[in-house]
């Protein structure tokens, strides 16, 4: 929390704080460990999500200034996938405009390697905070280029999960057709890792099939 709070606003990647969310959830991970109960490899790990995903109680403001105060009476199931495996939500980081670029109401978010440069868009904060350790990883959202363009622009290991795998109920809709969240890592273990733990099937969003993901699970312990 201190390194967001230290570097977000520099590199305009963070939108909200999400400090007491955070708070509690590390201490019923403090607490659940305690006791032995222990939720799988992403237990007690902090990340953050783009803010066009919906957190209740949380605004929710879609990168732009007309909705900055708005707030949605809902979660996306993403967020309620990752707080069920024990992971510490402490932002929701920006995103161009209505998922489009880097600029949002905020200001243009910055690349960590060169400041001077945007971080491409439209998952511009996910890309950012990971890249400059704000958080171990993020979760961002793709239609045409949205993960892959900022991880490839600052460094990122995106994965933009095949349409179908994932859940988008709670996200704002760009093109229903083409939507697709996905984790933004340092590492292609740590996204394979978090895409096991938020893909499969959802009520919420019927287009979502559970289907066989399997990979090298020597770094992982579920």
């Amino acid at each position: 929390m201190e390194r967001l709070k230290k570097y977000g606003d520099s590199l305009h990647c963070v939108v909200t704080l999400t400090e007491s969310i955070a708070l509690e959830q590390a201490k019923r991970a403090d607490a659940e460990l305690a006791k032995g109960k222990y939720r799988g490899i992403l237990h007690g790990i902090p990340y953050g999500v783009k803010d066009l995903l919906a957190v209740k109680g949380t605004r929710t403001t879609w990168g732009a200034a007309p909705f900055q105060n708005q707030t949605l009476d809902q979660t996306a199931t993403v967020v309620e996938k990752l707080e069920n495996a024990g992971a510490i939500l402490v932002a929701k980081l920006s995103l161009g405009s209505l998922a489009m670029g880097d600029v949002w109401f905020g200001g243009k978010t910055r690349n960590p390697w060169d400041t001077l440069r945007g971080s491409s868009g439209s998952s511009a904060g996910s890309a950012s905070a990971v890249v400059a350790g704000l958080v171990p990883f993020t979760i961002g959202s793709e239609t045409l280029g949205s993960i892959v363009s900022p991880s490839t622009e600052c460094g990122a290991t995106g994965l933009r999960p095949t349409f179908g795998r994932v859940s988008r109920y709670g996200a704002m809709t760009l093109c229903w057709s083409l939507d697709k969240l996905g984790p933004l890592t340092r590492s292609a273990d740590d996204a394979a890792i978090v895409l096991h733990f938020i893909r499969g099937s959802d009520k919420k969003d019927r287009t979502v099939r559970d289907m066989p993901f399997i990979f090298d699970k020597k770094t992982y312990r579920s």
